[in-house]
Order: structure tokens, then sequence, then C-alpha cells
């Protein structure tokens, strides 16, 4: 299957390449004497008018072969001006240019197809807001609705997103909707170091909000609380109090904090795990009486029941990690984070994610402390320990791990229909392609910088294990990279480099500066020099398939 899966990756994009370069020759009646795909004999094809069309049997390329393209072809009297040589200066330029544009064109398709599906979208809808945050700081909240920012509508999470991270340092007029209650708040997005899917890092403005909500999942904070004297485990998922139903954590702090002591009923799901082949994850449903105790903090009042939420709570510990290094345990409540009191999770996450970003991993190390479930504390200090792994594609990765991982379960709110599916799918599409372009552009150029490893660029092995891989992913994976390679491919063809498109395209530049042609000795030369490059490039691809896929 990988065979076909290579061929059924690699025809589209050599087909809608050469049609490029078919079409705008066509248009501008130059005579096109063979239409290729691929090198070598003829597997197959037959001639139409005076065009051969034809398959060939190594699948690594294709061409359209018109009459002048080689400056010694002999052009007969009736064929003149029907060379490509002797077509103005600007038709040469588009007929060379089109087969790389119809490479940026075909995934604008692609993605459209894939947007024009939808017909959902999540809102803009608050989740989660992390203390000491712009977000917080304006007083956000989970559930509010974020309708209208500087003025301009928003109705979708992404499009809300999208305009939060280009505003950084600015300050934007927020229109906020809750409890059917619309209200403004000026928020300035702060900046932050993002990285993308191919470790290439990014600034853009946040403001401290995440779309997904924390689900009302508690931890218990000690095993001498109400909580864990009603039955409740860290965990478990509460649903309602007092016959009133709970969704989120944030509503169930609520009702805890307005408690003055009365007999909390609690109905609750805990998790159950069936051992069967495929080990389903089932959740009982339980209920519990809670009593919560006085207590002064600080010279008032509390009612303490020990229900935190669960978030503050390891879940699991990677054997071996710095977590497990340094003591940390299942079921300890990590409180204490680079000296600062832990009230969200994702700020940990936030703080080991930038120093990671800014690769300042051997300075000074992390500080972490925690409660165990006896109320005895712990505090130790760590580094992000370096893993690499092999992945699907047999590419190697890296990741840097901690290795504790708390309780969490998130939900967002419900999507909404899609206002405007054409002019939506039409847009996302071509944003989707321009944003691929602008990466892959400084992917290659930081590959000739050396900033990237050449190790990374391969051959046709790894055409066909990327094209087996993301088929086995599903349809929609397969055309998503088919869409990537198609971008690279036409990204590609555009480097000033004789023989390929963009070295044509230098050819006519020069043409046009100096108001006629270089000699044909100085293109042949620049050729050669172009097909070493190539055939370097190539022998480079061939050498890391080969040790990619035939000694990992």
């Amino acid at each position: 299957m990988t065979l076909v899966y290579f061929i059924l990756f690699i025809g589209p994009l050599i087909f809608v390449h050469e049609l490029g370069h078919f079409l705008f020759a066509k248009l501008f009646d130059v005579k096109v004497l063979k239409f290729s795909l691929g090198f070598g004999r003829r597997a197959l094809g037959f001639r139409r008018g005076e065009t051969e069309y034809c398959v060939a049997w190594v699948p690594l390329g294709g061409y359209v072969k018109m009459l002048g393209e080689d400056p010694n072809d002999e052009i007969r009297p009736e064929d003149q001006g029907r060379a490509l040589n002797q077509k103005p200066l600007w038709q040469r330029y588009i007929v060379v240019l089109a087969g790389p544009t119809f490479n940026l064109i075909f995934p604008i398709i692609i993605y459209f197809a894939f947007y024009a599906g939808q017909t959902h979208l999540d809102p803009a809808v608050v989740g989660r807001v992390l203390s000491g945050r712009p977000a917080a700081e304006a007083g956000l909240r989970p559930g509010d609705r974020i309708v209208a920012i500087n003025g301009e509508e928003v109705y979708y999470w992404g499009s809300m997103r999208d305009l939060i991270a280009d505003h950084a340092g600015e300050s934007l007029r927020f229109t906020i909707e809750r409890d059917a209650q619309r209200f403004d708040r000026f928020i300035t997005p702060q900046m932050q170091v993002v990285t993308n899917r191919l470790n290439m890092t990014r600034r853009e403005g946040q403001i401290g909000i995440s779309q997904a909500y924390n689900l009302a999942l508690v931890g218990i904070s000690g095993d001498d609380t109400p909580a864990h004297r009603g039955g409740l485990q860290t965990g478990d998922l509460v649903t309602s109090v007092n016959g009133q139903p709970v969704e989120r954590w944030d509503q169930l702090k609520r009702v805890l904090d307005r408690n003055r002591g009365q007999s909390l009923s609690i109905s609750y799901l805990r998790p159950r795990r069936m051992m069967t082949p495929i080990e389903l994850q089932v959740m009982r449903p339980m209920v519990t009486v809670v009593d919560p105790e006085a207590r002064t903090v600080q010279g008032k009042m509390v009612y303490d029941t020990g229900l935190q939420s669960a978030e503050f709570f390891v879940r699991e510990v990677e054997p071996g990690s710095p977590a497990a290094r340094i003591g940390i345990r299942v079921g300890d409540r990590i409180d204490g984070f680079d000296g600062q009191a832990v009230t969200h999770w994702g700020l940990i996450e936030l703080a080991l994610a930038t120093r990671l970003k800014e690769r300042k991993l051997d300075e000074v190390p992390h500080r972490i402390s925690w409660v165990r479930p006896d109320g005895t504390q712990g505090h130790g200090t760590f580094k992000l320990a370096r893993t690499t792994w092999i992945d699907e594609y047999r590419m190697e990765q890296e990741r840097y791990v901690f290795g504790a991982h708390n309780y969490y379960i998130g939900k967002t709110a419900d999507p909404i229909p899609i206002r405007g599916r054409f002019t939506y799918a039409i847009s996302a599409a071509v944003e989707q392609t321009w944003d691929t372009v602008a990466m892959m552009a400084v992917v290659v150029v930081q590959i000739f910088r050396g900033s990237i490893s050449k190790d990374t660029i391969g051959g046709p092995l790894m055409l066909a294990y990327t094209a087996r891989a993301a088929a086995e992913k599903g349809w929609d994976q397969f055309l998503f990279m088919l869409a990537l390679i198609s971008i690279n491919l036409g990204i590609l063809n555009l480097l000033p480099i004789p023989i390929l498109d963009g070295g044509h395209i230098l050819f006519f530049t020069i043409e046009a500066a100096r108001r006629k042609p270089l000699s044909l000795r100085a293109r042949e030369t620049a050729s050669y020099v172009g097909l070493v490059l190539i055939l370097s490039l190539l022998i480079l691809a061939f050498r890391n398939d080969i040790v990619r896929y035939w000694f990992k």
C-alpha cells in the first residue's frame, strides 16, 4: 500500500504543477511538444494534435516540453512565432510562474473543501481565566462571552484569538456579555513567545484565558477533612450540590464559598476502570453528605470542606522523570512554583514553556513545593529532561519533560452555526495557505542558513512514508499533508537556481534589466551549476532517506 499511497500523493502534485505550465503555454499559443508525468521511458500515453501526453516509468517529477525552451531547438517556418523564446518577456514570465503558482493555489482548493464542510465553530466564550493575567485583572470570568473587540464584532474563538494575538501591548476595548448584560472592559494583551508545530517561535499577544473550562473535578486537600470523611476521593466529578446541578469548578467554588456551615448533599461520579480488552473507563454515580468545619483564617471565619480543584493534584508521575527524582508522588497537591503560590496548573506549564522557548534550560532550576495527603510538606528543584523519539513519519522529535501530570477534564461551550459558510471557507482557506507559505518560506531559509538541520531534508522514501502515515490517520490528514507538500514544492521551484522555474525567472529578470538575453554560453554554464546543486541536494535527500528508513 505504501507504493499506492505514494502514487496517489505525488501524482496530483506533479500534475497540478505541470498543468500550470501547460495551460498558459496553450493560452499564449506556445507549441507544446510533450506533457509528461514522470521521467524516463514512456509507460503509457497518446498523442492528440501536436502534443504527446504520457506517463513515464520514474514518478519523481514531470515536465512540459515546449518548442524553443531549448535554445538549440530547430524552429520550422510554420512554427515561427510559436516558440517560447520568441514570445514577449511578460508571457514567458507567466508561463514559467504558472507551475509554482498552481502548486500554491492547489492547497486553497483543498482547504476550501475542508472548511466548506464545517457547519459549526466554537464561540468566543471564556473557559478559564488565569489569575494575575490581564483578563483576570479586568474581571473576566468563566462563561463570559466576548462579543466585540474595539467595536468589531467577534463570534468565534479562533477569530477572537487571532485578533488578540495581533495587538500585543495595545489597549483593546472588549465588549463582554454576562447573564444577558453587556459591558466594556479595557484589556492590554501581554507579549508571549509561542512555538508552532515545526518548533519555530513567534511573538503574539495573550490575555490569560483559555477556551476549555474546568469541570467540577475535585481534589481532597487532606486525609483529615470533611470531604475525605464523607468518602470523596481526588478525581471525583461533582454533578450537584443540595439538588442544584453543578458543571464547572467555578460554579462549585461559588457554592462552597457561600456556605456558612450547612451540610452539603453532594452527588458525584467516580471513575471506575473496567478491565476489558479495550479498558473502558466509566463513571459510577454516588452520593454523600459533607459537613463543613468552621475555622479561623487571618481573623476571618471560614467553613472548610477540604474540596479543591483537582487541577492542583498529581494524577501521574513518569518513572525516571525530574518530578519522580525529587520525590513527587501521585496524590500530592502542588502549592508553590518558583516562589509563587499555584493558582492554576496552566501557570506551571506556561513557565516551563517560556524557559524552554528561551532556551534557558541550564540557568537557575525551577523550584516546586507540594503537600501530601497526610499534611507533610515537600519541596525540590529540577530542570527539564530532554527525551527523543521517532515519530510516525520516521522523523526524530524531542521534548523536554517535567514528568508530573495533573487531574483535568475540560469542556468547551457548545459550537454555534457559522455565519456565511461560503465566505468563511474562502477566507479561511486563503489564510491557512498564506500562513503555511510564510512558515515554509522561513523553514527553507533556515535550512540554507544552517539553523535547521539538513537531516530534515528527505527524498522519495520520505514522501512515501509520509503519504502512508498520513493516509492511515485518515483522508483528511492525507489531503492536509498533500497541501503542505504542494506549498513546499511551489516554494522550492521558485528558488533562483538554474534548471528550476526560479532559475528561468532569474534569467528573464536579467534579460529585462540588460534589454537582451544572456549569452547561450552563460546560460549553459549557469545550468550546469544549477544541475550540480540539484544533484547534491538529491544525494543528500537519498542519504537521509537511507539513514532514516533503513537503519532506524
